[in-house]
């Protein structure tokens, strides 16, 4: 349930020069399919958490599911531009549902003491997904065309469907229950950002998943137009990607129990600016092969590891009953940011080198200078 939206996200990605080809468009237009899709999960992210507090998550998750199988299918029989961003954004509607309710379910399920590691583990799922998705979409693509990466995903909503309906139980009981009233819902997010650690760490988290969408937007132009390697290339791409969330997940386990998340968070962030700063000057020098702008990635990445789960566990741990509503704004930070970040990458006026560069910089900037000015804000609301 966490990881089959973010996998849907990146599944497609190699097949965007494909699609642009086939459907006789720009890149820069179909990359708007990216766009649409996560302004889409953003926004439906903010009734979803509420309303799985007001009436229970396996609803919730059972809605999100169907939705996301629905636009699987009209994704799978585009045959124009429009068909396609219909079929993107409602897979977006849909594949919210999921992060939303898996990280309230666990809120819901856990004790404090536990929960730092349980959402280590459940986002490192989150986070693993969009690497292992361009693995499957390459190869596919490479050898059965754009449409059966959508086919793949009809299955998998399909399986996803099935199994919420059998096998996810509800984790949020009745004498739980929260009201579902304008009012009462805009008091509880009031509620959300008088936790003078809330805005920062969701912040923080939306920039670290924003320097992995445009990684994914961008990815599949730099192996093929500024490497000028094959589309089966992004799957080596995204295998290196893999291996470094996955040494960073496992060094984020190691740091949790000897450091504060604020100071993982801090390092992660480093990371990713450093891993900027290395392209950028593969780029200046001229030093353009594969390994050259692999290398700072995957650093990047390793960085993004420690971000994304210490940044949601400082988000969630002080929310109980409104869980639901707190991974709602979690979740509209990440894609929100994403989305801005995705439409500002495709605007640079430059290539896939300098323009990750640019906004992997700009954006992990951001997140340190967010890091150093909290402890100076109480809270948003008083």
């Amino acid at each position: 349930m966490t990881s089959i939206g973010p996998f849907g996200d990146t599944e497609y990605t190699p097949s965007l020069p494909a699609i642009a080809h086939d459907l006789h468009v720009t890149y820069t237009a179909v990359q708007q399919s990216m766009t649409v899709y996560l302004l889409a999960y953003a926004a439906m992210q903010l009734l979803y958490g509420p309303l799985s507090d007001k009436i229970g998550r396996k609803p919730v998750a059972l809605w999100g599911a169907l939705l996301f199988t629905a636009g699987s299918f009209v994704c799978y029989i585009s045959n124009t531009l429009d068909l396609l961003l219909l079929g993107r954004a409602l897979q977006g509607l849909g594949s919210c549902a999921g992060a939303i309710i898996s990280s309230a379910a666990v809120r819901d399920s856990f004790d404090k003491d536990k929960i730092d590691i349980i959402y280590t583990k459940i986002n490192a799922a989150f986070a693993l997904a969009p690497a292992t998705g361009p693995i499957v979409g390459a190869i596919v693509d490479d050898r059965y065309g754009w449409h059966a990466n959508m086919f793949i995903l009809l299955i998998l909503g399909s399986l996803l469907l099935v199994a919420v309906l059998l096998f996810f139980p509800e984790t949020h009981m009745p004498d739980m229950r929260q009201k579902l009233s304008p009012s009462f819902l805009w008091h509880n997010y009031i509620k959300l950002f008088a936790q003078k650690d809330f805005f920062p760490a969701i912040f923080i988290n939306g920039i670290a998943i924003g320097v992995v969408y445009t990684s994914l937007t961008e990815g599949p132009a730099l192996v093929t137009h500024t490497l000028g390697l094959s589309s089966k290339w992004i799957a080596v791409v995204a295998i290196g990607v893999l291996v470094a969330f996955t040494i960073g997940s496992f060094a984020g386990i190691y740091l949790e129990k000897r450091y504060h998340s604020w100071f993982i968070v801090k390092f992660g962030l480093l990371l990713i600016v450093f891993g900027a700063f290395l392209l950028a000057l593969s780029g200046y020098f001229k030093i353009i092969y594969l390994y050259s702008t692999l290398l700072p990635i995957m650093l990047s990445f390793s960085g993004i590891a420690l971000v994304v789960p210490n940044s949601i566990s400082i988000a969630m741990i002080p929310f109980k009953n409104t869980a639901g509503t707190a991974s709602a704004m979690v979740g509209f930070s990440q894609m929100g940011i994403a989305a801005l970040s995705n439409v500002g990458v495709s605007l640079l006026p430059f290539g896939p080198i300098y323009a990750l560069a640019i906004i992997f910089s700009l954006l992990a900037g951001l997140g340190l200078l967010i890091y150093f000015l909290r402890p100076r804000c109480i809270s948003i609301f008083p």
